[in-house]
């Protein structure tokens, strides 16, 4: 996928994300708080999609003046709906509020939508180390064979939807059912309990995606 590369300050922090159980690229980050954004958002069962600084825009203010602003992230879903995503800490965002205001203004004139997220939400009652020890489940390697079993019982013997710990009963790999909600084949409810005790089901979503994915960071839709 191609894109422009941006010049990044050199006292920035940087990396990329590789999630090749559900992307064909790697995603980059220049900060620990937006490489936690990655991993909780991969977790959400109706993301398919996340792209760094997909684009820059030319803001433009009642005075007259302009700036230009590229924002962090394009997240895409199972509909193929988007939002662009701000990744800011909670501390910043009123310094920035006429900025971010106006990138809001302008790509929902467009009809594209636009969020602020920041630490307060990403890191809200250890989100973000819960959607990480995700990450290392779908880090590991397992069978198509013992997947597809697995996605049979859960949706014919248990009517799409059973706890971990029931589907251990009978006999499935604990580590296999938690790499399975990573690569979005099964889904858990908002909040990410990685415990035997969570119940795991068959992920079918319908709805307006954007108001799930804002609501898998605890965000009420606005």
């Amino acid at each position: 996928m191609g894109r422009k590369v941006v010049t990044r300050a050199p006292h920035r922090e940087v990396g990329i994300v590789n999630p090749r159980w559900l992307l064909d690229h790697g995603v980059e980050h220049e900060s620990h708080l937006e490489k936690r954004f990655i991993m909780v958002a991969l977790s959400c069962p109706v993301v398919v999609d996340i792209v760094h600084q997909p684009l820059q825009l030319t803001l433009g203010y009642e005075d007259g003046t302009t700036e230009k602003y590229t924002p962090d992230f394009k997240v895409t879903f199972r509909d193929q709906s988007s939002t662009i995503v701000e990744v800011k800490p909670r501390v910043f965002v009123e310094k920035h509020r006429r900025k971010l205001d106006q990138a809001k203004k302008q790509l929902e004139a467009e009809g594209q939508a636009f969020d602020v997220i920041t630490d307060t939400e990403i890191d809200a009652n250890g989100l973000s180390a819960r959607a990480l020890l995700l990450m290392r489940y779908a880090r590991m390697q397992f069978s198509d064979q013992d997947a597809a079993e697995w996605m049979r019982l859960l949706n014919e013997e248990c009517s799409g939807s059973a706890e971990v710990r029931a589907l251990v009963e009978k006999g499935a790999n604990e580590a296999l059912i938690w790499n399975m909600v990573a690569r979005h084949q099964f889904r858990i409810p908002i909040g990410i309990n990685v415990t035997a005790q969570e119940t795991v089901s068959i992920n079918t979503i319908e709805g307006d995606l954007h108001v799930y994915f804002l609501q898998w960071f605890g965000i009420e839709a606005r």
